[in-house]
């Protein structure tokens, strides 16, 4: 400090102007993902892509919800549609903007960005094309976007109704997987510098008959545990049956099918027991002998672990709450997420057509530990809203759990949950957020906030709630 002052009085004596001060640093981003504006919480998208915007009826919107170090709050939120500042498109009826969501930095600028999902926008291809669009993240958050240029295809439809993002091709930059929902294709949008409409490039596959009738969903983790993020990829035959296709490193040349986890039609990906290898997690609303399942299959450096069993659970299973019902729809979402800081990934299970004291399709959801071998179902807690803590009350056709998400987002290296309910006051929709904590989530503090709260309140319903990614 006395050189600098030594130094500027000698200038001033010289009868020479001092050199301009350099501006203040800025902190650099935190590269974590889903951070959209790099202040180190990482924050939440809810998808209410039944919203009307001005006339347009189910235009869609997204809830960007930024985290802080008392999580997530209404306050916090800001409303992006097709009809935001630098947002391409114009929001009009029945495009669903907010469909499917997911979030990578696709341009290596230490902000995580979102693709969002438009998957019934009618396009110079066709009506219902659909369409995909990244906004970008910043020092204030997601700021404009880049619509991406779709493949070529014969008659195509519904293209964006399902995202992943991942490290793909192992260069060390996110890429985004999208899906669409007539045609057995995954378009591959490589992650580099830029904001160009086909981010570093653009390939693709597809992954044949077993995904016959068209893809269903998309998954990403490193289940073989190399450094290069693997897919998941739903989907359905011929025969009517829901199938987990699992493909190593599917955006080099290297791609390979390493076989197919356990049947569902929601999947979760996230190291369980703590090996190293992400397991995957599916969920089956549908088994109707148990009112929902979801079932683990173990990652290995090969891929699915055949030499361990997979184990299912359901309501009906010794730990967990609850009664398998037919109907309750136990598995419709799942997430994989460390609520409790051990490094290992613990299991949120919606079922958001379980009863509650009589009101039909209420909702619940189940948090099934992890521990040293796996899932704990013995040790298995869970909520609604007539649980104790958690605001409101239970109401028909509310769908508490219709969406689940697992997400620090106050920095305390504990996954919070997120619970979407779309039909919370007769469609509005709400989330909630509960905290993660030494040894199982809590109610303290509980935050949750509905579509009304945040301008998204008119009729026809919004349903805010799902999807929900962070």
């Amino acid at each position: 400090m006395r050189i600098r002052t030594t130094a500027l009085a000698a200038l001033l004596a010289a009868g020479l102007a001092p050199p301009a001060l350099a501006a203040p640093a800025t902190a650099a981003p935190s590269g974590l993902p889903g951070d959209f504006n790099g202040d180190g919480y990482r924050d939440l998208a809810v998808s209410a892509s039944l919203a009307t915007l001005g006339s347009a009826r189910s235009a869609g919107a997204v809830v960007i919800t930024y985290g802080s170090s008392t999580g997530p709050k209404a306050a916090n939120s800001k409303v992006i549609s097709q009809n935001s500042a630098g947002v391409p498109g114009a929001s009009e009826s029945d495009d669903g903007f907010g469909a499917a969501t997911a979030t990578g930095d696709f341009n290596s600028d230490g902000y995580a960005d979102l693709a969002v999902g438009t998957p019934y926008e009618g396009t110079t291809a066709g009506a219902l094309s659909g369409s995909v669009t990244v906004l970008w993240g910043s020092g204030s958050g997601l700021s404009g976007g880049t619509a991406l240029a779709a493949p070529t295809a014969d008659k195509p439809k519904y293209f964006g109704r399902h995202l992943a993002a991942g490290d793909f091709d192992g260069d060390g930059r996110d890429d985004l997987a999208v899906g669409a929902g007539n045609y057995n294709g995954v378009s591959l949008y490589l992650g580099g510098t830029g904001k160009g409409s086909t981010l570093a490039g653009r390939t693709g596959f597809a992954p044949g008959g077993r995904n016959a009738l068209g893809i269903d969903g998309l998954t990403a983790g490193d289940i073989d545990g190399d450094g290069t993020d693997d897919l998941v990829i739903g989907g359905t035959t011929l025969g009517a049956v829901a199938r987990q296709a699992v493909y190593l490193s599917p955006g080099g040349s290297a791609r390979t099918f390493a076989g197919d986890a356990a049947p569902g039609y929601a999947t979760a990906v996230g190291d369980i027991d703590g090996d190293g290898y992400d397991d995957i997690v599916s969920g089956d609303h549908g088994d109707a002998t148990a009112g929902g399942s979801v079932t683990v299959t173990y990652g290995s450096a090969k891929g699915p672990d055949t030499s361990r069993a997979a184990v299912t659970i359901g309501q009906d299973t010794v730990g967990v709450p609850g009664t398998g019902e037919t109907g309750d729809w136990f598995g419709w979402s799942v997430a994989l997420g460390d609520i409790n800081g051990d490094g290992r990934a613990d299991l949120a299970v919606g079922a958001p057509h379980e009863t509650i004291g009589g009101k039909e399709n209420a909702g619940s959801v189940t948090i099934v530990p992890a521990g040293t071998k796996g899932l704990s179902p013995g040790a298995s807690y869970g909520y609604q809203q007539d649980s104790a803590g958690v605001p409101g009350a239970s109401e028909t056709s509310d769908r508490f759990g219709t969406a689940v998400q697992l997400t620090d987002t106050d920095r305390d290296g504990r996954a919070d949950l997120s619970v979407g309910t779309p039909g919370e006051n007769a469609g509005d929709g709400a989330v909630w957020f509960l905290k993660g904590a030494s040894t199982r989530l809590t109610t303290k503090g509980v935050v949750s906030f509905g579509a009304g709260s945040i301008g998204l309140g008119a009729h026809p319903q919004p349903e805010l709630g799902t999807p929900i990614t962070g």
